[in-house]
């Protein structure tokens, strides 16, 4: 009960030094199943993350795809990001990393089961005692993600420069 008190005393509730206090000792009294949600909700919270940006990102490319020009992103992060997806996804060789990504959740149902379907059958027929063949019908969905990921990271990179480029002109350290 002492150590509860002077913490109370050092870390008030609401400082900074109490979020600190909180997180440190965070883990203290949680169970199994709070772990266990809190990281269901986390799954779920990025792949509501992921659907959003998917929904952005083919919006901007039928946008691009219109003529319609984009205006200048700014500093504005989530615009740079999906200024730089639509320019690392125009051309005809990246329309299928397109199609994946305008039906992310039916691409990779659809995946799993092309993926699961081989191997059964590779195996069921006798051709291989155990396959991992199937797997390759995964290399689309990741090279879409990393797409993705490689236009999050560039639109960074481009803030990052606009910012800095902003400060040069006003002469700030």
């Amino acid at each position: 009960m002492a150590l509860q008190e002077k913490i109370e005393e050092l870390a008030p509730p609401g400082s900074a030094e109490r979020e600190r206090v909180d997180d440190a000792t965070g883990w203290a009294g949680r169970g199994y199943w709070d772990d266990l949600n809190v990281a269901a909700a986390q799954g779920q919270a990025q792949q509501a993350a992921k659907a959003e940006q998917s929904v952005l990102v083919t919006d901007a490319l039928r946008r691009a795809a219109r003529g319609e020009s984009g205006e200048d992103t700014g500093e504005d992060l989530r615009a740079a990001e999906l200024a730089a997806a639509v320019e690392l996804l125009q051309g005809a060789r990246n329309a299928p990393l397109r199609l994946l990504l305008a039906h992310r959740v039916e691409a990779y149902v659809l995946t799993f089961v092309a993926s699961f379907g081989l191997n059964k059958a590779l195996v069921w027929s006798g051709v291989l005692d155990f396959s991992l063949w199937g797997w390759l019908f995964w290399a689309p969905m990741l090279v879409a993600e990393a797409k993705l990921r490689q236009a999050k990271k560039l639109g960074r990179e481009r803030v990052i420069a606009r910012i800095q480029a902003r400060h040069d002109e006003m002469h700030l350290p």
